[in-house]
């Protein structure tokens, strides 16, 4: 029989070749016991596991989450705890979504302390610092009602965060206007958005002008207007217009900039994608959205809370250990990927198995390699290093042999011309089919 410490859980089972993996990340956890038994779960969940069937007792939202997930039952015996790890983190960040607040799991790096304690294996936890003090939002806000103060409104997107406009202000001419509902739920988020996103001043990071509330229940936020849209609608057309190495080295170089700068604050992003990066007509790239972005404390510079998007996470975030800077120089990689392949490793399949995959398996390899150059290559086996303390900072992949080969932001601005162009087209192909009356 064997036993395995999975974080706040323990799980007992018969060996098993599949078990016995050297790949397996819990290897160096695992000793012998006689019998199995429940384990407790956070929420004081029990769950028991047998080595034939796999899992009984897990919590209704659980079974419903692994049902959908993709994760075979084989995977579900070879790596018990990781699948558990994966179900813990996958409820949390779906809590997340819900009320917007998030999710300190510092409790349950407590009850996983006290069991890895045991097996030698403690995680240091950061020493208590006073963290930087966030603004109020009165503090934030400037008087005066948008609607009045800026003019010739045109909505230009809608997310479940709100609505996005155009409009002239008449000191800066266009900008965008963020119109977002205020709840308790999300507020502490808008407000973290607000207050670090208007410490920011850079080349590569969107500009942020001003903040109205309205009524005490609506908040404009108005920032630097980027006309071309995010990265995400370039990749859109990746069949037909894939983007050539020296145009992902010129996108990796700016966000690799705008991150240096983030970070040198004590700061972190926390969300980096391509929907987060935003290309203007002229060639520039900005960083965006600091909705999940945090300040880490002088002392600990570790953070424990469950933020992000799954594909894009880094595996020290997903198996909830203590992480800083480096989650956002993963998600730089695996944003590359995405430029380089159309979309993140992964992304086929449902966010719960992607997370395990990523514990698991690791990134997989470029699909095509002889297609990119060994300096691409080794940028990205540089962010993607498994190892946190290993990874190079943002301010070191600046001094990569890769950033050299950026095409010019004049090349940029040419080919996000021709791909919102064909965007443009493909968009209307396909309003023309769904208009049609068959």
């Amino acid at each position: 029989m064997q036993k395995v410490v999975a974080g706040a859980r323990t799980i007992s089972r018969r060996a098993s070749g599949a078990f016995q993996s050297e790949t397996s990340r819990l290897a160096a956890e695992r000793e012998s016991v006689v019998v199995s038994q429940p384990f407790n779960v956070v929420h004081k969940v029990h769950v028991d596991f047998n080595s034939d069937s796999g899992f009984t007792g897990l919590p209704d939202e659980w079974e419903a989450m692994l049902t959908s997930s993709g994760i075979s039952k084989e995977d579900v015996l070879a790596n018990p705890s990781d699948v558990l790890d994966v179900l813990d983190f996958e409820s949390q960040r779906k809590h997340l979504e819900v009320d917007s607040s998030a999710i300190d799991v510092s409790a349950l790096e407590s009850a996983k302390g006290a069991k890895r304690a045991k097996k030698g294996l403690s995680r240091t936890i950061p020493e208590a610092a006073t963290p930087k003090k966030v603004r109020t939002l009165r503090e934030l806000i400037t008087p005066g009602d948008p609607e009045k103060l800026l003019a010739e409104w045109k909505k230009i997107g809608e997310g479940a965060a709100g609505e996005v406009f155009s409009a002239t202000d008449p000191s800066r001419g266009r900008v965008a206007v963020k119109k977002m509902q205020l709840t308790p739920q999300n507020m502490k988020l808008i407000v973290t958005e607000i207050d670090v996103h208007s410490t920011c001043d850079h080349p590569a990071i969107v500009s942020y002008h001003a903040s109205y509330l309205v009524n005490d229940s609506v908040l404009y936020s108005v920032m630097e207007l980027v006309d071309g849209g995010s990265l995400t609608d370039l990749l859109d057309v990746f069949e037909d217009m894939p983007m050539k190495e020296p145009l992902i080295a010129r996108v990796s170089q700016d966000v690799a900039a705008a991150l240096s700068y983030v970070h040198d604050k004590g700061q972190i992003h926390r969300d980096i994608k391509s929907d987060n990066i935003l290309v203007g007509r002229s060639g520039v790239v900005k960083l965006a959205d600091f909705g999940y972005a945090a300040q880490l404390s002088e002392a600990g510079q570790k953070r424990n809370t469950i933020v992000g998007t799954p594909y894009w996470m880094a595996p020290e975030l997903i198996r909830g250990s203590n992480y800083d800077f480096k989650v956002d120089v993963w998600s730089l990689g695996i944003m590359l990927m995405e430029m380089a392949e159309g979309d993140p490793p992964y992304m086929e399949f449902p966010p719960l198995r992607a997370l395990f995959l990523i514990t698991t398996r690791g990134i997989p390899d470029l699909r095509s390699p002889e297609n990119f150059s060994a300096a691409m290559q080794s940028f990205l086996h540089d962010a993607l290093e498994i190892e946190p303390d290993q990874r190079p900072s943002a301010a070191q992949l600046l001094q990569h042999d890769f950033v050299k080969t950026a095409s010019t932001p004049d090349d940029l601005a040419a080919f996000v011309k021709q791909a919102l162009s064909a965007r443009n087209t493909l968009s209307s192909s396909m309003q023309n089919v769904l208009d049609t009356k068959i």
